[in-house]
């Protein structure tokens, strides 16, 4: 086979390879995210992070999905999920599960460590 035949079919495999994967919706990574948002308000995330894809209703609290949203970089990742976009999912605690009276939605909380976290989309690995 000629060289730049080789060459030409190569490019053209990683191209196609390449185009089902999803890309971040964001720049920011993961941990950066996770950063930035701690004890914001929901009214605050939105501003930030834009409105979300999803969102659910549970007990006392209100979760926010955004679908494909970011990045896992750093070396505390294991190797084979380092870069993997994720979606992003975030659990605001409504104040009235503190003891405060209620308020609008738009104040709750993110709260504590384990609020914002991420799902690894169907089919990866």
């Amino acid at each position: 086979m000629r060289p730049t035949i080789a060459v030409v079919l190569l490019l053209g495999l990683t191209l196609a390879v390449s185009c089902g994967a999803p890309s971040p919706r964001s720049r920011r990574s993961f941990d950066e995210i996770q950063q930035l948002v701690g004890g914001k308000t929901a009214r605050e995330v939105e501003d930030l992070l834009g409105h979300p894809d999803s969102r659910r209703f549970l007990a006392d609290d209100e979760k926010w999905i955004w679908w494909n949203y970011t990045v896992l970089d750093g070396e505390h990742y294991a190797p084979e999920i380092r870069g993997q976009v994720v979606h992003l999912e975030i659990i605001f605690e409504s104040p009235a599960a503190a003891g405060v009276a209620a308020s609008p939605r738009a104040e709750w909380r993110v709260n504590g460590p384990f609020a914002v976290s991420y799902s690894r989309p169907a089919g990866s690995r």
